[in-house]
């Protein structure tokens, strides 16, 4: 029985023509396992960018609620504790009653690009995990600022209603109990909320330098 011989010239060309076909095949993976990448590095960009504007928007949010809200009640601490309740002005009193004293006003800030790129599933490709770490804690203490303020607005609202309650009588009589008294001075809640507030705002501002 003879045996099959097949042409030396036919085992070369099928050869190169398999050759061709694994290097075209290990070409396109690699073009698309490149091009995978980089589209997973552009999402992050745009992850971490969003995430950058977030923490500009709640540190300008925080700083205006500092500035604008909680310096007012500042000043009432101030200057209850800087008088004795004889020496009290009752002009000041009153001005302190409409515009401080019964503010209540909540703090806001946002979450939502972290959830984001929580629920991309992209979180792993975070290469620097200095900057993973520092969002993680930024966000935590975003968080427990946010519950914080609640619970010291809940006992805000409180102390307005007992005052309410008790003294619905003439403004002459605001020298005798001034407003919130309790709340601006034993307690001095407005500067732990500042203390709050700027501690979170440490945080907020490192994880922002380290993202850009």
């Amino acid at each position: 029985m003879k045996k099959l011989k097949i042409p030396t010239e036919k085992i070369g060309n099928f050869l190169r023509e398999i050759a061709v076909i694994v290097i075209g095949v290990a070409i396109t993976l690699s073009a698309s396992y490149w091009i995978a990448n980089k589209n997973a590095e552009r999402d992050m960009d745009l992850y971490l960018n969003t995430i950058k504007m977030e923490l500009e928007e709640n540190i300008s949010s925080l700083e205006e609620y500092k500035k604008n809200i909680l310096q007012s009640s500042i000043n009432y601490s101030n200057y209850l504790m800087s008088h004795e309740k004889k020496s009290l002005n009752l002009d000041s009193l009153i001005f302190y009653r409409n515009t401080t004293a019964f503010n209540n006003t909540p703090i806001t800030v946002k979450a939502n690009a972290l959830d984001m790129l929580k629920a991309s599933g992209n979180m792993r490709l975070v290469k620097d995990k200095e900057i993973l770490r520092s969002l993680w804690e930024s966000y935590a203490k975003l968080d427990e600022l946010k519950r914080g303020f609640e619970g010291i607005q809940a006992m805000k609202m409180d102390e307005i209603k007992k005052f309410f309650y008790l003294n619905s009588l003439p403004d002459e009589e605001l020298l005798k109990d001034p407003p919130m008294y309790d709340f601006h001075v034993n307690m001095f809640v407005p500067r732990v909320q500042q203390d709050l507030i700027n501690y979170t705002l440490v945080f907020l501002k490192e994880t922002k330098s380290m993202i850009e």
